[in-house]
């Protein structure tokens, strides 16, 4: 059997393979599109080869066929098409798919398995060509040039060529023939300038290419000096011209008959030559802005070296005044060969100087600060710069030393601390308010399971003892904070209430403080280090970590589940000693019902207790200062002994 007849059978067991036309393969209608698709996010035969070998073809037994070909076929065929065994009307299961159907830009003909455009579409592409590309058009209507194909797409640009050049014959009035010999117009042949017209291809003068091809502007502003209409001359006719233009080498003058046209082009010439001109010198000027002296130099040499205006317009003062350039600055540069080197030498000597720093820092291999370099450079180096070159130089070549170098953090939180800082308002008074008319917060961590650390935050009502709300997380950040201004609102304050925190950098952030004016409360602060300002809060978390067991939890949410456990029974279960031997629930509608005249009795009370502790608390600061002090005295042999110990020294 020969290799060709193995191919066949082959094929012909393969399912993508509907038939086999003599040496040509056809594939299945869903083969195909599945093809297409994956070739169109890469068109390339390797793409065709690789899908073809999922499915067990190779390109010895595409017979004639090769991936080239399939590819050829996508790219000027586009989205494939079905065959007469998958046509719709004879296979009432057949779903369309094509995407140029769908879009309703296209649809199938009523005879055959073709595909033609839309009449409004076509029109619409017809009106748009060929200041619009009809790839982009296509594009703008959301559709992929590769499913229209490139047979299709050029077929389209040659009937809309056609159509324009019979709407402008109808206009002209002039033959197919006739518009082919002049498409770039007959009245352009009235131009002194234009030589001849062949094919619809313009060719112009030797005269022209000498006049123009030292004037630095685009063509179209030529073809306006000239009055040449420049919608008249085609795309290649333009190209040809501006390349002779850039390599143009001056030839002997024709001589052109002299007329009021000709005046006229001369001086609109000679107007754009000037303006040119003018334009030319100011540009020069901003490079003595830009560059170094050395270009400088040069344009003041070429400027120099110009011939000299035979009407006296362009002196030596206008070009000067025209550049923006002074008249001194101009002669130093042209006579002055030392002028502006001393930036340069100063840079010289700074890479030299920065060498020798490099040196000492890098002596003995340890990290040095300024000063160091400064007293260590003489040893080293035997050289000696001041402190002020060396900080300058280091900084100038970004060298920064981590010796006593100013924490960036620390800035940031003295500026943060100074501008939302806030007051104590609450100065320990606690329980000298009404229920819900103050909260406490704070963070503190928690340790549990396996080595585990979570943060837990918490806000208590100081007056009555209850816990608004209690939260954990794995992080110590803002969101927690926030989390926990948002678990407030379960059980919101008065509006106007004070929230009483530290002065942790969570509670002095921007977007934490914002929160807290939207919710109507009013910010309070402990003093910087001093938890007594903060010390109910603390009082409960001293509770908790007593009481509960959290730390056998294994995951963050068996400890929240935990907490709020421990929550409801603080809440609802847990008596208070110094509230009556009440829960906090209890005690704040103990409260709540109270008249005017017997909370005023009670905050008198309350008044009472506090000044008490006040005295107290001074009394044991003085008793603990006074102990300090006699340890002191007993440690250095009292307050003036032999050996010269004083306390009031120390």
């Amino acid at each position: 059997m020969y290799g060709r007849d193995i191919n066949r059978k082959k094929l012909n067991d393969n399912p993508v393979v509907e038939t086999i036309y003599g040496e040509t393969v056809g594939f299945t209608l869903p083969f195909r599109i599945k093809l297409f698709e994956k070739w169109k996010e890469n068109p390339t035969p390797e793409t065709i080869e690789e899908e073809l070998k999922k499915v067990d073809i190779l390109a010895i037994d595409l017979l004639s066929h090769s991936f080239k070909d399939i590819c050829a076929r996508f790219k000027y065929g586009g989205y494939p098409l079905p065959t007469e065994k998958s046509h719709p009307e004879i296979d009432p299961e057949y779903k369309e798919t094509n995407p140029l159907i769908l879009s309703g830009k296209f649809y199938r003909k009523k005879r055959g398995f073709g595909m033609t455009i839309d009449p409004g579409f076509r029109q619409e592409l017809m009106e748009a060509y060929p200041d619009t590309s009809i790839e982009d058009m296509l594009r703008r209507n959301g559709i992929d040039p590769l499913d229209v194909g490139c047979e299709r797409i050029v077929r389209l640009e040659q009937a809309f060529k056609r159509e324009i050049f019979r709407r402008y014959a109808a206009s002209e009035g002039v033959s197919k023939v006739e518009y082919h010999v002049s498409a770039a117009s007959p009245k352009l042949l009235e131009n002194p300038y234009v030589e001849k017209i062949v094919r619809g291809n313009l060719y112009m003068k030797n005269a022209f290419f000498n006049e123009v091809y030292m004037i630095p502007i685009p063509l179209s502003k030529i073809f306006e000096i000239y009055g040449i209409d420049d919608s008249l001359v085609n795309t290649w006719s333009k190209t040809r011209i501006n390349s002779s233009l850039q390599a143009w080498k001056p030839l002997e003058t024709e001589v052109i008959p002299c007329n009021e046209g000709i005046l006229k082009i001369q001086n609109r010439r000679a107007s754009m030559m000037f303006q040119e001109v003018r334009k030319g010198f100011c540009e020069l000027g901003q490079i003595f802005k830009t560059d170094n002296y050395d270009i400088q130099r040069k344009v003041c040499r070429w400027a120099d070296g110009l011939p000299s205006d035979p009407w006296g317009y362009y002196s030596r003062k206008r070009i000067l005044k025209l550049m923006d350039l002074s008249k001194s600055r101009y002669y130093a540069l042209l006579h002055n060969e030392t002028y502006g080197t001393g930036k340069i030498n100063r840079c010289r000597r700074d890479e030299e100087d920065i060498a020798i720093i490099r040196q000492v820092l890098a002596y003995k291999g340890f990290e040095k600060g300024i000063r160091q370099v400064y007293m260590l450079m003489p040893r080293v180096t035997g050289q000696s710069f001041s402190m002020y070159k060396i900080r300058r130089l280091m900084n100038k070549n970004g060298i920064r030393t981590t010796i006593r170098r100013p924490s960036r953090n620390r800035k940031a939180m003295k500026e943060l601390i100074a501008r939302n800082q806030k007051a104590n308002l609450i100065m320990r008074r606690f329980r000298l308010h009404r229920p819900n008319e103050i909260r406490l917060t704070d963070v503190t961590y928690l340790d549990y399971g396996d080595g585990l650390r979570a943060y837990g935050s918490a806000s208590v009502d100081p007056v009555t003892g209850r816990l608004i709300c209690f939260i954990v997380s794995e992080n110590n950040d803002l969101q927690l904070a926030l989390d926990t201004l948002a678990a407030m609102d379960s059980y919101p304050a008065k509006s106007g209430a004070i929230l009483h925190s530290d002065q942790g950098m969570l509670y002095m952030s921007d977007d934490f403080q914002a929160a807290v004016v939207e919710r109507e409360l009013t910010q309070s602060m402990s003093r910087r280090g001093n938890c007594w300002d903060n010390a109910v809060q603390e009082s409960f978390f001293g509770h908790f970590k007593d009481e509960c067991h959290y730390e056998e939890c294994k995951n963050l949410e068996e400890l929240q589940e935990c907490i709020d456990r421990y929550g409801f029974y603080y809440n609802n279960e847990r008596g208070m000693w110094d509230r009556e031997k009440m829960t906090p629930a209890e005690y704040e509608q103990y409260l709540e019902q109270m008249s005017e005249a017997e909370f005023a009795k009670y905050l008198a009370r309350e008044e009472e207790r506090f000044e008490k502790m006040k005295v107290k608390s001074a009394k044991n600061a003085h008793m603990a200062a006074r102990s300090y002090k006699e340890f002191t005295e007993k440690s250095i042999g009292g307050l003036n002994d032999e050996t010269g110990g004083s306390f009031k020294k120390v």
